[in-house]
Parts: structure tokens; C-alpha cells; sequence
């Protein structure tokens, strides 16, 4: 049997050229090794930034989250891709979760699964993740060339650890509007609002300090942001995983027909 996608094969009708787009598993699996230095960032600046998307932000805090998914099934032979989510809370028709204002993946399939079934905010990028035996962890974002982030982490029991909000419940699933270019004309042919809430189990939080350096690009202009970062926590998922017998997985409205 070939492996290419782990336990995960096409489904009926999906291949080289399928009647249905995408021609690629829409279920996997992976572990999670996440960095997340939480930032305040002036209000006024993530609020332009969803000013197009009918989501209510929730407060001034935005999550950089570094994330290496070793043997994600998307990935080229099951191997390690990488995200740097660039996430803030909001709420919407009742939901209390998250949008990721910018994101970066360093596998062309993940970037296609992220982007065309749930609107993701996906662009490609290299990326350095190299962590040490005391639970430090060194690495970079670049994209095409460009360096977009520098960061670092060293562990500290008693350092603060600040969540996305305040609170035991933090926002759940992810939502955002997925687009798609018109063919003939500088426009959106569609836009959809679509969520999806994923089982996730992390581990408790280890605090330490982080330093995080962004990088001036054009197309990608995160030092607009000017983040204060607020604090900086490790996390591990042994287990993380994706699919229609275990995910939840909405439409919620067609914006544009």
C-alpha cells in the first residue's frame, strides 16, 4: 500500500484529476510542538486588519505561535511541517474562537489544505526549529528570501504565563473567510465564512522568556503590528489530528454567491 499520506488514502473520486477539488486526504494526523508568545498589539491595528470579515475582535492580544508537526501524514514521506500562526480572538454568531490574521506553512500541501477548504491565511516559508535537551528553542521564519521573524525561547518556572484571554476557557476551533479570486477581473468571485474545531490536547504550559525579532517585508508587513510581548510558554500535543469523524466542520454563510 502506498503510504504517501500515513493511514489516510484519496477519497472516491479524488486523484490526479479529480471531479472535486482537492485532490489530496482531507484527514491527518500529527504530533504538535508549539511556542506561543503572546503580544498586546494596539487595537486599532487588528481591527483594520478584520475590517473585510464580519468577526468581533475580543481584546488587544495577538498570539505568535511557532509550530513544528513532526510526522505530519500531509507532509512530503510523513515528515516535519512548520506554522507560524499569527492569531487574535473574536466571536462570531455565537461562537467564541480565533482567526489567524497572518499564517505561514512550510509544505505545499498544508498550505492547500489550509487555504482552500478553510480559508487560512497560508503563504510558504523555510523555517529553523531546533530545540535543546534544557527545553530552549532557537529557529527563524523566511519567506522566498526574505527574513520575516527571529525568535527564541528559555525556560523559566517563574516566569507569567498570559493566554489569549483571560480565563480558564479560551476560544475554540478557528474560523475565517475563504476567498477566491475572480478569473476575469480584480475581484472576489466568492467568499464563504467557514469554521472548523479540531480535538486538541496540549500539555500544561511551560513559561519561560522568549525574544522575537520581525523583519520589514512589503507583502508581509508584521512589524506594522509592533508587538509588546507579554509572555512566552511551551507546549506538546502527542496526538493531533484531523477528519469528518472527528472534527467539527461548518459553512457558515456564503457572503458573496
Amino acid at each position: 500500500m502506498d503510504k504517501m499520506f500515513g493511514d489516510y488514502e484519496m477519497h472516491p473520486g479524488s486523484g490526479v484529476n479529480p471531479p472535486y477539488s482537492p485532490a489530496y486526504p482531507v484527514e491527518w494526523e500529527c504530533a504538535l510542538r508549539t511556542l506561543e508568545v503572546m503580544t498586546r498589539v494596539d487595537r486599532r491595528k487588528t481591527e483594520a486588519l478584520l475590517a473585510d470579515t464580519p468577526f468581533e475582535l475580543v481584546n488587544d492580544r495577538v498570539a505568535f505561535r511557532f509550530m513544528a508537526s513532526p510526522g505530519h501524514t500531509l507532509s512530503l514521506h510523513n515528515g516535519r511541517m512548520f506554522d507560524l500562526m499569527v492569531t487574535v480572538p473574536v466571536r462570531y454568531e455565537g461562537l467564541f474562537t480565533q482567526t489567524h490574521i497572518y499564517m505561514y506553512c512550510s509544505d505545499p500541501m498544508g498550505i492547500a489544505a489550509g487555504r482552500e477548504l478553510f480559508g487560512y491565511t497560508k503563504k510558504d516559508c523555510t523555517y529553523r526549529f531546533d530545540e535543546t535537551p534544557n527545553g530552549a528553542i532557537e529557529g527563524w521564519v523566511n519567506r522566498r528570501g526574505g527574513q520575516l521573524a527571529d525568535f527564541s525561547f528559555a525556560p523559566d518556572p517563574t516566569a507569567p504565563v498570559v493566554r489569549l484571554v483571560d480565563g480558564a476557557e479560551q476560544p475554540a476551533g478557528e474560523i475565517h473567510v475563504r476567498r477566491l479570486p475572480h478569473p476575469e477581473r480584480l475581484e472576489t468571485a466568492y467568499a464563504d465564512v467557514v469554521y472548523r474545531r479540531t480535538p486538541l490536547s496540549y500539555s500544561a504550559p511551560v513559561p519561560g522568556y522568549a525574544a522575537m525579532k520581525l523583519h520589514p517585508s512589503r507583502f508581509d508587513p508584521l512589524t506594522a503590528l509592533e508587538p509588546e510581548i507579554l509572555s512566552a510558554q511551551f507546549m506538546v500535543s502527542d496526538v493531533y489530528g484531523g477528519g469528518f469523524a472527528v472534527e467539527d466542520r461548518r459553512l457558515l454563510k456564503r457572503l458573496i454567491p
